[in-house]
């Protein structure tokens, strides 16, 4: 069978290989899926996936850390949003204390996913709930907004379980504080397409596009085979997210040219080279044996922001010479600084 997603396999993979692994254990992946739809804006019937998971955690520190990297991928990507937070506990909690099974709780949270009210209503009705039932879940599936949100939700979930569901929410917004996300958003409307969600859900939005999304899953490994054990994840929707970017492609600075004042210079250049590219800063040493006149003349012609100079005086004094080839302000620099200080320059 083609795979819809990539949690399951990941999961089955664990169970296979992984199970004797130190908890938590963080994975990560990447691969094509398939669903069986008319294809339409946004929806393909082959599309990419890529995703991460945290298996062996119960802690809400774990839902946070899968929010708050998957907040940073978008901002390394350039692309503002929102994140949408809820917790799919409370709407089960809420359909349970009104004797809604487990297995027919699917269906409903399925409907409310879709945001259609009179299907809601149909399968509520289907599943064995009245019209007090209908009432209060529509009403706790349309709460939204910052923290009054979780005070509005307070007055309406009564039964302890939902109580600790929120709590357990509560508890999750205030580590992706810690985390300095802080575009956040209260919405207990969210249900996943996917049943094996249990706790917190979350979803990523640009405009109106979903790009990520994810949440807790903590029966999914017994059910396919493996002992009790928590996991959260997240999936990002790679051709949604490449639209986001645009037909651009976004272009890496030109490398730091790093250029020797003499010969017997060379070998300093060469650590200082080796340290900026271990850095994650892209350095390429001047390998051509020209005088430093010319050396600047190639880093200019490549299209580099900066040369770093090693000149004798300077690596006696343990610095180097940064160079603005935009202004031709030149200053030193402590050698061990140079990462940072070049850092700062490439992100103004």
């Amino acid at each position: 069978a083609l795979r819809p997603e990539l949690t399951a396999p990941v999961v089955r993979l664990y169970i296979q290989r992984l199970r004797s692994s130190p908890k938590p254990l963080k994975l990560f992946y990447f691969g094509p899926c398939f669903r069986y739809e008319e294809p339409q804006a946004k929806r393909w019937r082959q599309f990419t996936q890529a995703g991460v998971e945290i298996i062996g955690s119960s802690r809400p520190e774990a839902d946070a850390e899968v929010v708050a990297l998957s907040c940073d991928i978008m901002r390394a990507l350039g692309i503002g949003f929102r994140v949408r937070v809820g917790n799919v506990r409370i709407l089960r909690e809420v359909l349970s204390s009104a004797g809604i099974k487990n297995e027919r709780q699917d269906p409903v949270l399925r409907a409310i996913d879709s945001g259609d009210e009179k299907r809601v209503e149909q399968e509520l009705r289907a599943a064995g709930g009245n019209e007090d039932n209908v009432k209060e879940v529509l009403a706790i599936s349309k709460i939204r907004g910052g923290t009054k949100a979780i005070e509005r939700a307070g007055e309406i979930v009564e039964s302890p379980g939902g109580r600790a569901a929120l709590d357990y929410l509560v508890s999750v917004i205030e580590r992706l504080r810690d985390f300095k996300v802080e575009e956040l958003e209260v919405d207990l409307g969210i249900a996943r397409g996917l049943d094996y969600y249990t706790g917190f859900v979350f979803e990523i939005y640009s405009g109106g596009v979903q790009l990520a999304g994810g949440g807790r899953y903590d029966d999914l490994v017994e059910t396919l085979g493996g002992d009790p054990t928590p996991a959260v994840g997240a999936g990002f929707g790679i051709e949604r997210i490449a639209g986001e970017l645009g037909d651009t492609p976004a272009r890496a600075p030109a490398p730091v040219v790093v250029a020797p004042a003499a010969e017997d210079c060379l070998p300093e250049a060469l650590r200082i080279a080796t340290m900026l590219r271990r850095n994650g800063i892209r350095a390429t040493p001047e390998l051509g044996g020209r005088k430093l006149g010319k050396a600047l003349a190639y880093a200019g012609s490549i299209g580099s922001e900066l040369v770093v100079i090693v000149g004798r005086k300077e690596i006696e004094r343990g610095e180097a010479t940064l160079r603005d080839m935009r202004t031709g302000e030149q200053r030193s620099v402590r050698i061990e600084e140079l990462p940072e200080e070049i850092s700062r320059h490439q992100k103004r």
